[in-house]
């Protein structure tokens, strides 16, 4: 059973329109140094208070939740902006005596929450911590449809070492014709974790065509150019 405190993605998903700028919009956590940062700007005319929060991500069963972080601390973690300013706020790894390095990427999200009654946006963003290892984590992935021919779905397992990033997910029939599924941001798939989505009913129960994505922000590419194959998805 999940800890009492652990929150559910989804329930920040649907936010306000945002009142901070954020840069980066995602951090990465290199091994060493143990540290990133990034920049908060208040562009209204008011102070901006609230405070910044580290979760641990994670993906199972098609759920994601997000658990308070141990192993990596935000600094500071109490904000106060002034009206045209703009705050420095690093996330720092906390390296424990003895502990074995990772062999992979991890996956947080830090949520930065306004203070309660001030009416404003609530932002979470993705945050990576690199591997103790030489070398880019990549995903590896493999792709198929489940679920019953009244209920297709696309499901992706990566079993690599880094996240992957997906967007602009299509379909291409046999005859070479695009059919959308989804535009922008599909989602992402954290290491040793599996995503599937809806697909709406075909005919052809999705054969004989492939599916297209743009991956950790590349040009689009047929996912079966970089996504090997599940056992007998035919795909």
């Amino acid at each position: 059973m999940r800890p009492a405190a652990a929150l559910v993605f989804g329930a920040l998903a649907a936010l306000p329109v945002q009142a901070l700028e954020i840069s980066p919009a995602r951090v990465s956590v290199p091994a060493r140094p143990a540290h990133a940062e990034l920049w908060l700007t208040n562009p209204d005319g008011a102070t901006w208070s609230g405070q910044a929060r580290l979760y641990r991500w994670e993906q199972a069963g098609d759920q994601e939740q997000l658990v308070p972080a141990t192993d990596l601390a935000v600094s500071p973690a109490r904000l106060e902006i002034a009206p045209g300013r703009r705050q420095r706020v690093r996330v720092v790894r906390v390296v424990r005596l003895g502990a074995v390095p990772d062999a992979v990427q991890h996956g947080y999200r830090l949520v930065i929450s306004p203070d309660p009654g001030a009416g404003v946006a609530r932002y979470s963003l993705p945050v990576f911590v690199e591997p103790d290892r030489p070398g880019v984590p990549l995903p590896r992935l493999q792709v198929g449809t489940d679920g019953s021919p009244s209920a297709p779905r696309l499901r992706l397992y990566n079993d690599g070492d880094g996240h992957a990033h997906l967007a602009d997910l299509v379909f291409v029939d046999a005859h070479g014709r695009r059919h959308p599924l989804i535009e922008g941001l599909a989602g992402y798939v954290l290491p040793r974790s599996a995503r599937s989505w809806d697909l709406p009913l075909r005919p052809d129960g999705y054969a004989g065509g492939q599916f297209r994505a743009r991956l950790n922000e590349s040009a689009e590419a047929p996912l079966s150019t970089v996504i090997a194959p599940a056992p007998g998805s035919g795909l």
